[in-house]
């Protein structure tokens, strides 16, 4: 079912509009089938009984002898008139109630001047098997009257049959063709297609109007989301339309203005760090007890790389860089180099040109974070880019210690580190990783950390598709 279900809200809309249209079609259908009931007794009554009353009086009033002229005078294609010597069986037929309401008409329109009551009744027939012999002896007229003849009045041709005892004994009975006109299927089917298609065509241009407003919104809240400046969006169309831009506008304002509040504030006190640290470094050079002075020189210097690492990070964030369309296997390449340069041994892997949509300086320093960090704990890294249906992704790997399974999301966490010497040179300040994923979730990606069954850490750098990339 939900394969079938549009995805579009036009899809949807006109789906749900011609399922209520194709309803509404079958009862309207039904209502006019269950009212040729009525156009049936109707034809019946002024067609059958009528003719049945005239011949009925003037056979009472004329003399037997022209009986059989009167009767011959009343025949035509589609209807017919017999005089039987005999009496009808005294057993009444079962009626239905269209049946006894015909039968009722004519005895009133008889009024009662005739030896006992009419009888009218209606069965399925047709103009090519139409007969004035069948059912008509001096038995029974209703002898050869099958069961699935006396089903509910439909569309179609009936033969009406009226019977009426006379007063010198004999009976007439009298059968007349009734053609009801049908509804044609292809008067219901050209109607529900043409409302069908005007159906869909105010849809579509109605909602293509209301869903561009939507698409919109949609593609500046993703924009937004990767960290790009998107414009404030102009407040058009319904009032819902209005009333979700206007929401959208606010909410990236107060969002930009509380990033950019927490990251100054961050920035002044790393900046203002500085004196102090500085002032403490030139003091502790007084100490004249060495060990000691080496010790608070070296917590001081840690202080001194964390601040500035602080400051570095603020200032990253804070900065606004374009996106554009470059080419990652160019980019990771980029910073492989950097790393051979160092004489570091890092491995690469690309499947070749990929063109993607992002921030190449952030996205390369998420990448350098990931290759240092493999380098420092594996002494080695291989790099490799893959291009998937699900976006592109950069692996990297190395043949270290790897993680604590149960440690690997404190990794991002800034300022924690898990290497337990506390040593900046060794372990890092900590940073590496929560500057990696922040830019790669600012692209609308993620970074995995996963340990190799072999040895070693795998970092994943997932990216989402762009255009169909």
């Amino acid at each position: 079912m939900s394969r079938i279900w549009p995805k579009s809200l036009a899809g949807r809309l006109i789906a749900l509009l011609v399922a209520a249209l194709a309803i509404a079609q079958g009862v309207v259908v039904f209502v006019i089938h269950d009212e040729q009931r009525g156009i049936v007794e109707a034809m019946a009554h002024g067609q059958a009984l009528n003719q049945t009353v005239t011949l009925a009086r003037l056979l009472a009033h004329y003399p037997p002898s022209e009986a059989g002229r009167l009767v011959a005078a009343f025949g035509s294609r589609s209807s017919c008139a017999r005089l039987i010597e005999a009496a009808p069986a005294a057993s009444d037929p079962e009626l239905d109630g269209a049946e006894r309401h015909l039968t009722e008409i004519l005895g009133r329109m008889l009024h009662g001047d005739f030896t006992g009551p009419p009888r009218v009744t209606v069965q399925r027939s047709d103009l090519a098997d139409f007969t004035c012999d069948d059912g008509m002896n001096t038995t029974s007229p209703y002898a050869d009257r099958k069961a699935e003849d006396r089903a509910p009045i439909h569309l179609g041709s009936y033969s009406a049959e009226a019977v009426v005892p006379l007063k010198d004994g004999r009976t007439l009975m009298f059968r007349t063709l009734i053609e009801a006109p049908p509804l044609p299927a292809w008067v219901a089917f050209l109607s529900f297609l043409l409302s069908s298609s005007a159906i869909a065509a105010v849809v579509v241009i109605a909602v293509r109007r209301q869903t561009r407003a939507l698409g919109d919104l949609a593609s500046a809240a993703e924009r937004f989301g990767r960290g790009d400046e998107v414009p404030a969006l102009p407040e058009v169309g319904s009032a819902e339309i209005v009333a979700a831009t206007h929401a959208f506008n606010t909410m990236q304002e107060r969002l930009r203005r509380f990033v950019s509040e927490r990251l100054r504030l961050l920035a002044a006190v790393s900046h203002d760090l500085r004196t102090p640290l500085t002032t403490l470094r030139l003091k502790a050079e007084f100490i004249d007890d060495e060990a000691a002075r080496d010790d608070m020189v070296a917590t001081i210097e840690e202080l001194t790389a964390i601040t500035e690492a602080t400051l570095a990070f603020t200032r990253a964030e804070a900065s606004h860089e374009e996106t554009k369309t470059v080419d990652l296997a160019r980019l990771v390449e980029d910073v492989v180099d950097e790393f051979r340069l160092g004489a570091a041994a890092v491995e690469v892997e690309t499947p070749g040109p990929v063109r993607y949509d992002c921030r190449p300086v952030a996205l390369k320093r998420a990448v350098r974070n990931l290759v240092e960090n493999a380098v420092r704990y594996g002494g080695a890294a291989r790099v490799a880019l893959r291009a998937g249906g699900e976006g592109p992704s950069i692996v990297v790997e190395d043949d270290g210690p790897g993680l604590p399974a149960d440690r690997i999301e404190d990794a991002f966490r800034p300022f924690v580190r898990l290497e337990p010497s506390r040593n900046a040179e060794t372990g890092g300040l900590g940073l590496g990783l929560a500057i990696a994923r922040g830019i790669v979730q600012a692209h609308g990606g993620q970074v995995v950390l996963t340990n190799r069954p072999e040895r070693g850490l795998r970092a994943e750098l997932r990216l989402p598709a762009r255009d169909g990339r």
